[in-house]
């Protein structure tokens, strides 16, 4: 059972009647004075409490200085953009006909915000010991920047490319408008259903990994004879804005064609079904 706040109170917070209590008020009581040996032992509590408790507040201070702890630190593996995730409260909006910047038909302003959350997020860096940390290796096939624009690896965050996934299948909802003029959709029959099938299965994956446990309760509603589910309900989520801003002030711009191979680069096979495809 929760209890109310105002019931907790501190030990070091009673009123003993605005009385002071000392260790020494036995003498009030006909006690004769200690020997200093006795008095010494009685201090030895007290230094060793102060110390404790400077150690406590230390540590408190530490564990207070790192940004969304109970975002990520079940999560053990690195990311340099750790740092950016803060805690916000979201209620989604789960209405069949929700009047979405996202939804609609085809547009130039709905590509466009896709496309910020998407194709528009550059990549970034980390360095060898970021990569290593991360649970990575680095093998002869990952791409580097070359020394000139400060090297390290390229990377990218998941979070967009999940979304471009999503994206992905939404166009092919709409095959009409995109299957003529948009470029995933101008390959082999064989790889545009890879594609999609990749995308599902990463959303899919994606989705039973954060397992959202937020409930979702029912209502009756007027001319319904089955209970109806409301989504629209309230999510701890992670400020993706933020994720945003830390993309972009950690963004590596550089000339396409100055991302090349090292002399040492090996090419990881590419699997034999895609060998006729031009990649």
């Amino acid at each position: 059972m929760v209890k109310d706040s105002s019931e907790y109170i501190p030990v070091d917070a009673v009123d003993y009647g605005n009385k002071e209590e000392s260790f020494d008020d036995a003498e009030r009581f006909g006690a004769g004075p200690r020997p200093k040996l006795y008095s010494s032992l009685r201090v030895w509590p007290l230094v060793s409490h102060g110390a404790l408790l400077c150690t406590s507040i230390l540590f408190f201070a530490l564990w207070i200085g790192t940004p969304s702890p109970h975002l990520h630190d079940d999560i053990p593996v690195y990311s340099p953009a750790s740092g950016a995730v803060e805690s916000t409260i979201v209620r989604f909006n789960g209405t069949l006909d929700f009047p979405s910047v996202y939804r609609g038909p085809p547009s130039q302003e709905i590509d466009a915000v896709w496309a910020r959350i998407t194709h528009d997020v550059p990549p970034t860096r980390m360095s060898l010991e970021e990569i290593l940390k991360a649970g990575e290796v680095d093998t002869p096939s990952k791409v580097k920047y070359p020394p000139e624009f400060g090297g390290g690896f390229m990377v990218s965050m998941e979070a967009p490319h999940q979304l471009h996934c999503l994206n992905l299948l939404r166009k092919a909802s709409w095959p009409q408008y995109y299957g003529p003029i948009d470029p995933s959709f101008q390959d082999t029959p064989e790889v545009v259903r890879m594609h999609l099938d990749h995308c599902i299965e990463m959303l899919r994956q994606n989705t039973m990994c954060n397992a959202d446990v937020t409930t979702i309760t029912w209502d009756w509603v007027d001319g319904h004879k089955i209970p109806y589910p409301n989504f629209n309900t309230r999510h701890q989520c992670r400020d993706f804005e933020k994720v945003l801003d830390w993309t972009a002030e950690h963004a590596v711009h550089i000339p396409r064609s100055a991302v090349t191979r090292f002399r040492d680069t090996i090419d990881i096979p590419l699997p034999p079904h895609l060998m006729h495809n031009d990649v």
